[in-house]
């Protein structure tokens, strides 16, 4: 990619002019081990640049090393591990991170402030009294690294709130929607996640997946590395270690174990889907999300089918449908606003 057209993208994406065809082009640049070093020094300008013109709390260099302010709370905390690919650590930068202490965070232009109350057929979550509440819309995501070095990739049609400081005993944050979570670790600073129904996935340093969307058949959390443990109403449901998965039926409160696949549990980050064992009605609002186009299930009979289905980011919204309608007998018809299966 000529320096010109790379500085080019940086400052559209920058200044959220950027159209969704050029954004996804410098990501999967920047992301791919095509990127050459006199770019790479170009985005480190462009780094140095916006540190200096945003009033955040911390960031994220591409070598993956935090610059943080002030002091944590007393827990010794281990090195930022390599596990994220250099692409990531470039993506973090040019991202203007979203931290614990500080409101500053991307968003649309005009996009209305969130509303935090509870979600209809779903528990209350605790509401904390001072925090940053971070929203995604359908064919968004967000790279948050928080005060503690915790990096977290939200997918889209997500809410998550976290303090703007962590307490000295725990560090605590509320998830409605799916997130890849990948926890700096310290021994006596536990890390816990409170997504809706209960459920508490409580981790000291590990990465992993939660997917939690509010009205949802199931919730998943999937362990890539490390440790966790997920509770509901304080009742241990499971604990999982490096490429297990706990999958929680909302409807009879059924647990199921299984070995997972760490390649599926993260090709949402790399723009593909991959649906293994979901209903029919989950997997129609992942394509939603996917696609950000409105796609509606008219017929009751298929919602709680379950199938596996992947589809790779270049396949068009009418390939995904025609091949999930192949698989559930089923049909689809284009509407005004969108898609209908029946």
């Amino acid at each position: 990619m000529e320096r010109a057209y790379f500085k080019y993208l940086i400052d559209l994406y920058v200044s959220g002019n950027i159209t969704e065809a050029q954004r996804n082009e410098l990501f999967d640049y920047i992301r791919s081990s095509d990127a050459d070093e006199p770019l790479i020094a170009l985005m480190d300008e462009h780094y140095a640049r916006i540190r200096g013109e945003v009033p955040s709390s911390a960031f994220v260099s591409r070598y993956g090393d935090i610059n943080l302010p002030g002091d944590l709370p007393g827990t010794a905390l281990s090195p930022v591990q390599p596990r994220w690919y250099r692409g990531w650590a470039i993506a973090a930068s040019l991202l203007l991170l979203v931290i614990a202490g500080a409101a500053y965070f991307l968003r649309a232009p005009g996009k209305p402030a969130l509303n935090t109350g509870n979600v209809a057929g779903m528990e209350p979550a605790n509401v904390l009294t001072s925090t940053t509440t971070i929203r995604t819309g359908n064919k968004e995501q967000k790279l948050i690294v928080l005060a503690d070095s915790t990096r977290i990739l939200v997918n889209g049609a997500t809410i998550l709130r976290f303090p703007d400081t962590f307490s000295k005993d725990r560090r605590e944050i509320y998830l409605e929607g799916e997130a890849y979570f990948d926890v700096q670790h310290a021994a006596s600073w536990p890390f816990i996640i409170h997504t809706p129904a209960g459920i508490t996935t409580v981790v000291l340093g590990t990465a992993f997946n939660i997917k939690a969307y509010p009205g949802r058949k199931q919730l998943i959390v999937s362990v890539v590395t490390g440790k966790v443990k997920v509770t509901k109403d304080t009742k241990a449901l499971s604990v999982l270690e490096n490429g297990q998965e706990m999958r929680w039926t909302t409807s009879n409160n059924k647990i199921e174990e299984r070995q997972v696949t760490p390649v599926l549990v993260d090709s949402w980050q790399r723009g593909d889907i991959n649906l293994v064992d979901e209903s029919m009605a989950d997997i129609i609002k992942d394509l939603q999300i996917f696609y950000g186009i409105n796609i509606q299930l008219n017929n009751p009979s298929l919602s709680n089918l379950v199938l596996t289905i992947g589809f790779k980011k270049q396949t068009s919204v009418e390939s995904a449908l025609r091949i999930l309608c192949e698989l559930a007998d089923a049909r689809f018809d284009k509407t005004k606003d969108g898609y209908v299966v029946y």
